[in-house]
């Protein structure tokens, strides 16, 4: 027999869940008997699950500042002959909130979207869809493949290793290879991320605008590839092969390591961190005032100053308490909590593949909150204007006002 259960955390937990795809049996139960309690649990089912609601993404994980935003929903309730009646009880609504994942964004953008005199009303409704997997894959002879339009089967063979689509992922087969002198390069534009298994098997996440060079067999001593943009490794443990990384600015010697590298160039740094493993980072000759190389622990972050007008750089060691935040990319999510307005603006760029001008000189606030990057730009920019910036939707430049 399913359980039941009238706690509202419990069951805006399940919702979000249930939208998640991350429900078990025993949670589906209890859903079940709680959407069968009442035609008001049914009617909020679906409210949540209506089609034009789940084509907006606005499930999407936002956390706020909950008693702020609690507040807010309190001071302006809905009228009494709103559609969601739900929202009469505080209580649902303080559950949802305080959960701070999809259910409590869809509320919100609702809520928002209702209220007179609310965020929101700047948007232009016109909408850019979020970015999806894709990347172009240069051959060693320039040849050069759209990736997230490729069949499935063999697509190259190079220097006797062979290169294949299989169910949409790019695989390796260098058991033939001859050597490793044959290069390849996965280019992501704006609006791309892709994963890539390299022939060693190390595992390769780029993000938006980002690139990586390596060769289809590692034959030599050591494993190199060139990257641009933001990457994330796992790389495949080979202890009599150590691994190297290089940037524009910096070489990166592993064994077996997870980390993140960010090297965008409209970033004021260059930034490390490591997540388990050992690296050891060593700058371009004669890049760096104050060091040579350096060795980071898990937990800690690189960050390398870009040239100042002396042409030096300043590389430094921080902690990292939240490696999460550094790669929520990775995850699928945006994580914009301590982030002011100018970085949150470069990831929408890439990511929404826009051009973000700015109307006079915004003020540079300072966000909270995360949410997936499934997510069409304007209710991304409905999140965002809770904070008081405003946005203006321009064919395909963002101003922000």
């Amino acid at each position: 027999m399913a359980s039941s259960s009238n706690d509202p955390f419990i069951i805006a937990a399940l919702i979000s869940r249930s939208q998640q795809g991350m429900l078990t049996a025993a949670e589906q139960e209890t859903l079940d008997a709680w959407i069968a309690a009442s035609d008001e649990n049914r009617q909020l089912w679906m409210e949540l699950n209506d089609p034009g609601v789940q084509q907006q993404n606005v499930r999407a994980m936002a956390r706020f500042d909950e008693t702020a935003a609690l507040e807010r929903f309190l001071t302006n309730k809905p009228a009494k002959k709103s559609k969601l009646r739900f929202l009469h009880n505080w209580k649902w609504a303080a559950a949802v909130l305080v959960l701070a994942l999809g259910v409590s964004t869809y509320f919100l953008l609702i809520h928002n979207a209702r209220t007179p005199g609310r965020p929101g009303g700047n948007i232009a409704r016109q909408d850019i869809p979020p970015g999806k997997d894709g990347a172009i894959l240069t051959l060693a002879d320039g040849t050069q493949l759209v990736l997230d339009s490729l069949g499935e089967g063999k697509i190259a063979t190079q220097n006797g290793t062979q290169i294949s689509m299989n169910n949409n992922q790019l695989t390796y087969d260098a058991t033939a290879a001859t050597d490793g002198a044959a290069l390849n390069t996965i280019t992501t534009p704006k609006g791309r991320q892709y994963h890539v298994i390299l022939p060693d098997g190390t595992e390769v996440w780029l993000n938006a605008a980002s690139s990586i060079q390596y060769p289809v067999a590692f034959k030599g001593s050591i494993r190199r590839v060139k990257i641009s943009g933001e990457v994330y490794f796992e790389v495949a443990s080979k202890s009599w092969q150590p691994f190297v990384v290089e940037t524009s600015q910096m070489k990166l010697e592993v064994l077996g390591t997870s980390f993140n590298v960010n090297t965008y160039s409209d970033e004021k740094t260059i930034r490390t961190t490591l997540l388990t493993g050992a690296v050891k980072i060593t700058p371009e000759p004669g890049s760096v005032r104050n060091s040579h190389h350096l060795v980071l622990v898990p937990g800690q972050t690189a960050v390398l100053s870009k040239p100042d007008a002396r042409g030096g750089s300043t590389l430094n060691v921080i902690a990292t308490p939240d490696a999460d935040k550094i790669i929520a990319w990775k995850n699928g999510l945006f994580n914009f909590d301590g982030m002011d307005l100018f970085s949150v603006m470069r990831q929408l760029e890439r990511w929404y593949n826009i051009d973000v001008q700015y109307v006079g000189k915004p003020d540079n606030v300072i966000f909270k909150g995360k949410m997936h990057r499934n997510t069409n730009l304007s209710d991304v920019l409905k999140v965002l204007e809770t904070m008081d910036v405003n946005f203006e939707l321009k064919g395909n430049v963002l101003y922000v006002k």
